[in-house]
């Protein structure tokens, strides 16, 4: 009987203690699918100083700065900071000529942050990307025209009005109407 007691009392010590044990590695886990914040800062801090080291655009080190940008907006998405971080993604892959990446990077701060201080710059970049980088009239003239509906009062309405009335313009005709305007022949 008394081992019979004994065997009771060690199964639940140890039933006890696998689920403490279960709790623990559950926590141990969690802080191992996410890295303290600290830790994406810093990467970002590093990015950018490696960055800044050179005026010359370095694509793996951009790629790298990219990455940090997006680790961070995607794991932490609802930090102030995140748009920000973004948006230097764009910029950093536009410098670096990943211009459907940037235009991607553009979208998601018009779409997820709308209320973000640099939204409709993100916006017009957008356009600007399809006017004069991806060479696609027909969406530079949509996000323009959005970018116009949106913020009708934005420093970038009249840049869009004009890019409108370029699209699809060659050099030459840009350069003949220019003379006209001036009075040049």
């Amino acid at each position: 009987m008394n081992t019979l007691k004994f065997i009771s009392v060690f199964s639940i010590a140890l039933l006890i203690a696998a689920c403490g044990s279960s709790e623990q590695t559950t926590d141990e886990n969690k802080d191992k699918k996410e890295p303290p914040r600290e830790q994406y800062l810093e990467q970002i801090k590093t990015m950018e100083a490696e960055m800044f080291k050179s005026e010359v655009v370095n694509p793996e080190t951009a790629n790298k700065a990219i990455k940090a940008y997006s680790d961070y907006a995607l794991n932490f998405p609802n930090d102030t900071i995140s748009a920000h971080y973004l948006f230097k993604a764009g910029e950093v892959a536009t410098a670096n000529k990943q211009f459907t990446q940037a235009m991607i990077y553009y979208e998601n701060i018009e779409k997820t942050y709308p209320d973000f201080v640099h939204c409709e710059a993100a916006l017009y970049l957008q356009a600007y990307l399809f006017d004069y980088l991806i060479n696609d009239d027909a969406k530079a003239k949509t996000v323009y025209e959005r970018l116009m509906q949106k913020y009708p009062t934005s420093h970038y309405v009249d840049d869009a009005k004009a890019a409108i009335a370029n699209l699809g313009k060659t050099d030459e005709q840009l350069i003949e109407e220019f003379k006209k305007k001036n009075g040049q022949k």
